[in-house]
């Protein structure tokens, strides 16, 4: 093979029917695929465009996490190939580094998502960056250490690991956010902002701490500014989201209505087109707009059909729309989400768009309830993505 030949690798066993689709996806790039022997992310080597890591055996999320403690593989993306494509599985495939799901056999669809791999990036008009600097992630050495970074590096900001307290507070200055773990060594993340803030640090900390532990969390840090308290199990580019909104909470807010976080599958297709539905993730979202999470993103002033879960409710909705913009996957200086598109929401079947602007609505009033009391002037604390247990499979 030439140094030039793009190559995908399959990390671990592929049944006939869908390594013969991967292969005729590969194809449509100019690409070999491979299959890696053996389940070990450990022994991977060369430069894939993509790695593919098929659901079969149970252990597809475990072999993702394997792929991105080895920053040697930070910026290649991991794709499962499975049939599940449900919130909870691409909520705990966000969880650990994965990028997607296609379905086994489905080469067009992996097709498109290598074509998009392989665009040239390009960034998102208008969008300035939330300010220079680097992130500070901060806690035990873990997986979500790697793969929070890994988030932020590609939103194009470096970051800088350490382990305690006093080595966050010594690189918080010029800093452009602190995510620290809940068990930030000696005494918590909590007791490390106010150690900060009693330094004069104003730099936005965003403290990541397991479901059961964000009231008590957001509790002990309401007499603080410019920080966030997020869910753990939360895909982690919330993160990313949750300190921009910190670093640009100065700023006027020109939107017509406040982005939410929020995660569910969602169905899309390009209107009027005969291909079937497509499923990605939502990441945030408004009454009137939101953003898909994909590999495959449709192109700027494409009419899109979709379907999903309105927010706290588990009846689907049929809405359409125009997208508005994508980003392709790759580091991006300028971008402040994940790969995907951003959709301006224009009609809905008979009582949807109502139903969709009553959920985003009830999603807001919840997230305005989370905050802390008013004398606080405490950031709103960004809880988790509420992952809806229906959805396409």
């Amino acid at each position: 093979m030439s140094k030039t030949q793009r190559s995908v690798v399959v990390l671990g066993e592929l049944e006939s029917v869908p390594l013969s689709a991967a292969r005729e996806a590969g194809s449509a790039v100019g690409a070999d695929v491979t299959l890696h022997p053996g389940d070990a992310a450990s022994t991977l080597g060369g430069d894939p465009i993509a790695v593919l890591v098929p659901m079969q055996g149970g252990d597809a999320f475990q072999r993702c996490e394997q792929v991105r403690s080895d920053r040697r593989f930070a910026a290649v993306p991991l794709i499962v190939i499975g049939d599940s494509r449900n919130s909870l599985s691409f909520g705990e495939l966000f969880q650990s580094g994965g990028d997607d799901i296609v379905l086994p056999g489905d080469g067009p669809s992996l097709a498109r998502r290598l074509r998009a791999i392989c665009a040239p990036a390009s960034p998102r008009a208008g969008v300035a960056r939330t300010g220079d600097g680097y992130a500070v992630v901060a806690g035990p050495p873990s997986k979500w250490q790697t793969i929070v970074a890994r988030a932020l590096s590609n939103a194009g900001v470096p970051t800088r690991f350490v382990s305690s307290a006093a080595e966050a507070l010594a690189a918080s200055p010029g800093a452009r956010a602190v995510v620290a773990s809940e068990d930030l060594g000696p005494s918590g993340a909590h007791v490390a902002l106010a150690e900060a803030r009693a330094a004069g640090s104003d730099t936005p900390w965003v403290i990541v701490a397991e479901p059961r532990r964000v009231p008590e969390i957001v509790a002990a840090v309401q007499s603080f500014t410019r920080v966030a308290v997020v869910d753990s199990f939360a895909p982690p580019e919330n993160a990313l989201f949750v300190a921009n909104d910190l670093a640009t909470s100065s700023a006027a807010d020109n939107r017509a209505a406040p982005r939410l976080l929020f995660g569910a599958s969602v169905g899309f297709r390009a209107a009027g087109r005969e291909d079937d539905d497509d499923v990605g993730f939502t990441y945030n979202v408004s009454d009137s707009g939101l953003f898909v999470r994909t590999l495959a993103p449709l192109a700027a002033g494409d009419d899109v059909w979709l379907e999903l879960s309105a927010p706290r409710s588990s009846r689907r909705v049929r809405l359409a729309g125009k997208v508005a913009w994508r980003r392709h996957f790759g580091p991006n200086e300028s971008a402040t989400v994940p790969p995907g598109f951003g959709v301006h929401i224009t009609e809905g079947l008979a009582g949807d768009l109502e139903r969709w602007r009553g959920g985003c609505a009830l999603l807001q009033r919840d997230e305005v309830r989370a905050r802390p009391r008013p004398a606080s002037r405490m950031r709103p604390s960004r809880l988790a993505s509420v992952l809806d247990p229906g959805g396409p499979r």
